[in-house]
C-alpha cells in the first residue's frame, strides 16, 4: 500500500470516529425517554425498571471505557492481561447484580431488558448520525 493510500485511509478513519461522549449522551437521552414512556404508557414500575437497567448498563459502559483508555495509553502485555481480568470481573459482577435484581427485587422484566439495551441504541444512533455526516 502506498503512503498516499495510507494517508487517505487515515483521514477517512479520523472522520469516521464516533466520540464516546456522544454515545453516552445519546444513551442517557434514550434512557430518559424510554423510562418516561414506560412510566406513562405501562406503569411506574415499568419506568423504574427501564431506568434501573439503563443505569446499570451505562455505568458498565463507563467502567469499560475507563479501562480501555488506560489500556490504549499503555498497551503492554501486563496491561492487556489486567484488562482481560477486569472485563471478566465486570461480567461476573453484572451477572450477580442481574441475578439479584431479577430474583429478589420486584422489577418489570421487559422494562428492565429495554433499559439494558439503551447503550446499544445510543451506539446505533451515534453511528447513523456519523454515517449521514460522512455521506453528505
Amino acid at each position: 500500500m502506498t503512503t498516499a493510500t495510507q494517508a487517505a485511509l487515515m483521514a477517512v478513519e479520523e472522520k469516521a470516529d464516533i466520540p464516546l461522549k456522544r454515545v453516552e449522551m445519546l444513551s442517557y437521552l434514550v434512557l430518559l425517554s424510554f423510562g418516561l414512556a414506560g412510566w406513562f404508557l405501562f406503569s411506574p414500575l415499568a419506568g423504574i425498571s427501564v431506568l434501573v437497567g439503563g443505569f446499570v448498563v451505562v455505568l458498565s459502559f463507563q467502567w469499560l471505557k475507563r479501562d480501555a483508555v488506560r489500556l490504549a495509553r499503555n498497551p503492554s502485555k501486563r496491561e492487556k492481561i489486567k484488562f482481560m481480568f477486569k472485563c471478566l470481573g465486570r461480567l461476573v459482577v453484572l451477572g450477580l447484580l442481574f441475578y439479584y435484581l431479577v430474583r429478589y427485587q420486584q422489577l418489570h422484566i421487559p422494562g428492565f431488558l429495554v433499559g439494558l439495551a439503551t447503550v446499544q441504541i445510543g451506539i446505533v444512533l451515534a453511528t447513523i448520525s456519523k454515517v449521514k455526516k460522512l455521506l453528505s
